[in-house]
């Protein structure tokens, strides 16, 4: 068995189980509520962070997340580290589908198993799929380099594409499963 089978099962199985696709979308859209929810409380207790959407917002909270991953204290909003990952995904998913015009939230099966859901954001022809928001962020990039807001000036300067030729280019990034779905121009 391949390296990469191991990868996309593992993935697959820490994924929603659900018998249908209305109750994936229900249970992500209940989710995305407790999510925003913690959001707000966090912009009550710090003062730089605003929820208003805006790719600054992202950078400032990215600057907290590696505030928090630094000293430890994610507890400090009654948080795991992974909880307050899943908030990052979410509110980056927001900030995207509520400034980003044809940007919004879907839920797809997982295309390597039965009844597993993942969530994400799609504009056009581009899925991003993050059902565990941006897991282990910092493991993955050790140093604060803005990679959330990099994303939303990636997708907010997409140009569109026709596809008369389709492709899927995958990257499994992790916890979060990337799917390009055509080129970028």
């Amino acid at each position: 068995m391949s390296k990469h089978h191991d990868l996309t099962a593992s993935y697959g199985e820490s994924l929603v189980t659900c018998e249908h696709q209305f109750e994936a979308s229900y249970y992500y859209h209940q989710v995305r509520e407790q999510c925003m929810n913690h959001i707000h409380e966090i912009s009550k207790a710090v003062d730089e962070f605003t929820v208003d959407f805006t790719d600054e917002s992202l950078k400032i909270l990215e600057l907290l997340y590696y505030d928090l991953e630094d000293s430890n204290c994610f507890d400090y909003f009654s948080m795991t580290k992974e909880e307050f990952e899943e908030c990052m995904g979410v509110y980056f998913g927001e900030v995207v589908t509520s400034t980003i015009d044809e940007a919004r939230w879907v839920v797809k099966e997982y295309p390597l198993m039965e009844n597993k859901y993942v969530t994400g954001i799609e504009k056009g022809n581009l899925s991003l799929m993050f059902p565990h928001g941006f897991f282990n962020h910092k493991e993955r990039h050790p140093e604060c380099v803005f990679t959330l807001y990099h994303l939303y000036k990636q997708l907010q300067n997409r140009k569109k594409v026709n596809l008369s030729s389709p492709f899927l280019l995958s990257q499994l990034y992790g916890n979060i499963n990337i799917h390009f779905i055509c080129i970028t121009i």
